[in-house]
């Protein structure tokens, strides 16, 4: 199956600012944050209505998202719907961090946490359908949502450290981990799971990833870019962050900085690759009867 770019660009935005919207949800339980809480808004809310913009170009003509919005059955009115409610919580998040309303910051953070974690679900969920056996497995709304949370809370994270916030440093660092081991997971299970998959056929087989058409992809892209390189990076950002208690030295946080915003790079290269594999692995069970 061809790639399907817009669709493509709409899931890996989508969990960029669904992550950053967890992230955002996670400061104000714990109180955090705040320095940056509106850039965190504003990014997530440009994030997430750039990919709803992209997800209409799939159509062809973007007016023809306001007849597919009228079909309340269809899983695309789903997604913007999903996408639309992500980034009013978003939006009003990101006024609400202008003025001192303790009480609602935090009600509409938790929302923004409760939006963060279902957005990507619902898209994930879109694509799952029996006459794609690579698809139809809840590990692919697993490995979104896994991705997304990564590759959002590394950039909550680096955002953080850019501002020079120490006093949060030390929680932010420790969401992005979160997030980071949260897209390792899902990765290697939407992998595991081709392996499971119900009419076994060489195109969607593990043997295509690992030494076929696809190794390339897999193993630099995804096993290298998206999965060793960023544990490698949080871990050295673990261990050059300054502690919280010291303030630490503006050097140690410009370059946990960095290793962050390095691993985010890498973080969304391994989500667009493995999602171009996902593409290329949808072959229909119509292929074993025709």
């Amino acid at each position: 199956m061809d790639v399907q770019w817009p669709l493509l660009i709409f899931s890996v935005l989508l969990g960029m600012g669904s992550g950053l919207l967890v992230f955002i949800g996670i400061g104000e339980l714990k109180g955090a944050f705040k320095k940056v809480r509106f850039v965190l808004a504003v990014s997530a809310l440009v994030l997430l209505a750039a990919g709803g913009v992209a997800s209409t170009f799939h159509l062809g003509h973007i007016d023809r998202a306001f007849h597919i919005l009228g079909n309340l059955n269809s899983a695309f009115s789903h997604e913007l719907f999903a996408v639309a409610f992500a980034a009013l919580v978003a939006l009003v998040y990101a006024v609400l961090s202008r003025k001192d309303y303790p009480g609602a910051s935090k009600v509409v953070g938790i929302l923004a946490l409760i939006a963060g974690l279902v957005l990507p679900l619902t898209a994930g969920i879109s694509f799952m359908m029996p006459a794609r056996p690579a698809w139809d497995s809840f590990t692919l709304p697993l490995m979104y949502l896994g991705t997304g949370l990564g590759m959002g809370m590394v950039l909550g994270a680096a955002l953080v450290y850019a501002k020079g916030d120490a006093e949060d440093a030390p929680l932010a660092l420790r969401v992005a981990i979160i997030g980071v081991v949260c897209s390792i997971v899902t990765m290697v299970a939407y992998v595991a799971a081709l392996a499971l998959a119900p009419f076994a056929h060489e195109s969607r087989s593990l043997a295509r990833l690992f030494s076929g058409s696809l190794a390339v992809e897999f193993w630099v892209g995804v096993a290298l870019l998206g999965i060793v390189v960023p544990a490698v990076l949080v871990g050295l950002a673990a261990k050059r962050s300054p502690k919280a208690s010291t303030g630490g030295s503006a050097v140690a946080v410009k370059q946990t900085a960095g290793y962050l915003w390095a691993a985010f790079v890498c973080l969304v290269i391994g989500s667009v690759v493995l999602r171009v594999i996902m593409y290329a692995v949808a072959t229909s069970v119509e292929s074993l009867i025709y």
